[in-house]
């Protein structure tokens, strides 16, 4: 039945725009449009069985009236794609981690789950959970994206399942999808189809300060990393503790003192990586590397993006010594450094305590703030008030 819904979108697709663009009478448009709704409503619906809302909730001390902390409830709402009919549950690891309570809701019923493992090299986690939920998720066979419709659902906002369409916009230098379908942070875990109800690959972020487009690990590197979380548990990645963005160099600046980029006659460089930010602590600030030095090779290979460094790093064994060479005032130095293990903190994840949207979020924090100042006011005017009793 879905394979001839899905055959049945495809071909009104074609239908509609044909009609459009070639009939001299709007009823043949209308029938069309008709049926390409009927057939992606139909569409949507039975894709909707393979996805879910995943709602983890741990307990946080929160400052309150007098300075004294006080525990909470922090709630994150994201979403889940069904792997198969045992129960697993495939979501971003940065929504559930550390959470003493995970719950995956579908049909508007939660159920309890536990996590099996977590991939740190894509911040995939698998759960475990009741099996025989839901309809597991078709992966495709191939992945043609730069150009190909797509439909994503995930939650947004409350709302379970929150189709939108758009197309893949190509495959960046780290291997991840972009797409030009805007994304809530609640629907980070959902899925990206296409539409013929294949499973093309998991939303796992977004770009852009606006419309917050989708990112997605394709689902030719998912089906590996369910594999492996299953047979092994965690699958750990390389950690180094900096971030880095992309420059150009003007003037051209000579390389004629690296062991990797030059030859006998030198290297003219006009572009580069440039370290941006060190976390304290780390790898990278014990090996006493700066904001600004600017990164010529890692593991002995030229760097040529920050997407493919991170990548490197991301592959490298927690413990594994590597050497690294930056340049730093025009001098290159060769610099050691062992890899640590990647953890994956709360505070990077997108936080999407539902229903609230980001906008409200940030109004909410104002208003506390403001709540706050008032309190403190009130408080000294009541002191002053006893002093003159």
């Amino acid at each position: 039945m879905l394979t001839f819904i899905n055959k049945t979108v495809r071909k009104h697709l074609g239908l509609f725009f044909m009609a459009v663009f070639f009939s001299s009478s709007a009823s043949a448009a209308d029938s069309s449009l008709n049926s390409l709704e009927r057939g992606l409503n139909e569409l949507i619906y039975n894709l909707s069985r393979s996805v879910v809302t995943v709602e983890a909730t741990r307990r946080v001390s929160v400052p309150s009236f007098g300075n004294t902390p006080r525990e909470t409830l922090q709630r994150l709402v994201s979403s889940g794609i069904i792997c198969d009919t045992a129960g697993h549950i495939l979501t971003a690891a940065p929504m559930v981690v550390d959470h003493e309570k995970i719950m995956v809701n579908i049909n508007n019923r939660l159920y309890p789950a536990r996590i099996m493992g977590i991939d740190y090299y894509y911040d995939l986690a698998l759960l475990q959970t009741q099996p025989g939920l839901g309809q597991p998720v078709a992966f495709a066979d191939n992945f043609v994206c730069a150009g190909q419709m797509i439909i994503t659902i995930g939650n947004s906002y409350g709302l379970q399942v929150s189709p939108s369409m758009g197309f893949c916009a190509g495959l960046r230098e780290d291997g991840n999808v972009q797409t030009t379908v805007p994304v809530g942070s609640g629907g980070i875990g959902g899925g990206i189809f296409d539409l013929s109800g294949n499973f093309l690959g998991m939303v796992i972020g977004q770009v852009g300060q606006d419309n917050q487009l989708a990112l997605a690990v394709p689902s030719c590197k998912i089906l590996p990393v369910i594999e492996y979380l299953e047979k092994n548990g965690d699958r750990q990645a390389g950690f180094v503790g900096i971030a880095t963005a992309e420059i150009e160099i003007y003037p051209e600046v000579e390389i004629s003192g690296s062991n990797v980029l030059t030859g006998s006659q030198g290297r003219m460089l006009t572009s580069g990586t440039i370290i941006t930010s060190v976390l304290p602590m780390s790898p990278a600030a014990r090996a006493g590397l700066r904001v600004g030095d600017l990164v010529l090779s890692f593991k002995n290979r030229p760097v040529t993006s920050p997407s493919l460094l991170a990548d490197e790093v991301r592959r490298c064994q927690p413990g594994q010594v590597v050497n690294m060479e930056i340049m730093r005032q025009n001098v290159i130095y060769s610099v050691q450094l062992q890899v640590s293990r990647k953890n994956i903190s709360q505070f990077t994840a997108r936080l999407a305590e539902s229903p609230t949207s980001p906008d409200e979020g940030r109004t909410a924090d104002s208003l506390t703030r403001i709540l706050n100042s008032l309190k403190k006011e009130i408080f000294e005017l009541e002191k002053r008030l006893n002093q003159l009793r």
